[in-house]
Parts: C-alpha cells; structure tokens; sequence
C-alpha cells in the first residue's frame, strides 16, 4: 500500500523517487472527492489516517505506526455504514473486532491477542438471531460451541479440541428435536 501511495506522490510533484515522504500527504479523485488524506514519518505512515470511496464517504479510518495499522481503525461500506472496527497493534489484531453485514446490524464479534483469534467468538445470522458461538485458543476453536439455524433454534451443539470435534456432538432439526448424536475421539 506504501508503494501506491509513494507513486500517487511522485505523480503530483510532491516527492521525487528517490526521497521518503515526510509530513502531511492528500490525494483527491478526478471528481474533486477526497481519496485520502494522513502524514508520513520516514517514508511511513503515521498517525492518523482517513480514505474514502470515490461517492465521498469514507472507506477507513484510523492510526498507523511506522507504517503498521496502530490503535483503533474502522473500514466502512460504500453506504457509510460501518464495515469492521477493530484495534492493531503494530500491525496485528488486537482486542474485539466487530463485522456488520451492509445493513449495519453486527455480523462477527471475535477477539484477538497477539495476532490470532483467542477468546470469544460470536457470528449472527443478518437477521440479528446468533449462527454461532464458541472459543478460540491460540487461533484454535477449542472448548464448547453451539451453531443455530436462521430462527435462532439451536441447529447442534459440541466440543472442540485442538480445532477437531471432540466428545459428544448433538445434531437438532428446526423445531428443536434430537435427531442425532456422535462421539468424536481424537
């Protein structure tokens, strides 16, 4: 991405090939729109940065450190509405994300350490009823998870160990029934 913005650059006269970018930096698109706007430290981004679609709304927001994603950001769709927020550190995720499908209603809630998924997890159906909900460990689902149909009706139930099925799994049909069982060994 730092390539693409040091040719945007280049092409303005704002910078020469072979120097870094140091201080503010914006760009517009043909129709007058703002495309983005941020600084530079060293030939890296740093602080905070803004892009937008070319309707004008914005497409991210948030802060870069040495040129990595740092502190909270947020991405938006087209329409406005927001994306995926989040927070990195150093370039990695870190803390809760939160997804929302285009309608703006929560798709996604994952939490991160370290770069990987660790901790709770929670993915929704568009109509708002929960689809899933488990553990993650060190990038792994690990502990018990539950998986539901659109109705919010629970759809089947089970460990994980190590990203594999473990113990007992209960399968349901949509009105709530047992309509099997299987035990997972490792």
């Amino acid at each position: 991405m730092l390539r693409l913005f040091s040719i945007i650059l280049q092409r303005m006269g704002l910078i020469s090939k072979y120097s870094r970018p140091n201080g503010p930096a914006e760009s517009h698109y043909k129709n007058g729109q703002m495309e983005f706007k941020g600084s530079y430290r060293e030939g890296k981004q740093d602080g905070y940065w803004e892009f937008y679609h070319e309707n004008g709304q914005p497409e991210f927001k948030g802060t870069f450190r040495n040129g990595e994603r740092h502190g909270p950001w947020q991405l938006f769709y087209e329409n406005g509405r927001v994306k995926l927020k989040g927070n990195s550190r150093e370039g990695k995720p870190e803390g809760v994300f939160e997804r929302y499908y285009e309608t703006g209603r929560l798709w996604e809630r994952s939490t991160y350490r370290d770069g990987e998924l660790d901790g709770p997890y929670e993915k929704f159906h568009e109509n708002g009823k929960p689809s899933a909900r488990g553990q993650y460990d060190e990038g792994r689902m690990d502990g018990f998870w539950e998986y539901f149909y659109p109705s919010g009706q629970l759809k089947k139930r089970g460990h994980f160990k190590n990203r594999r099925r473990e113990g007992l799994w209960e399968i349901f049909d949509e009105q709530g029934h047992l309509q099997a069982q299987r035990i997972f060994h490792e």
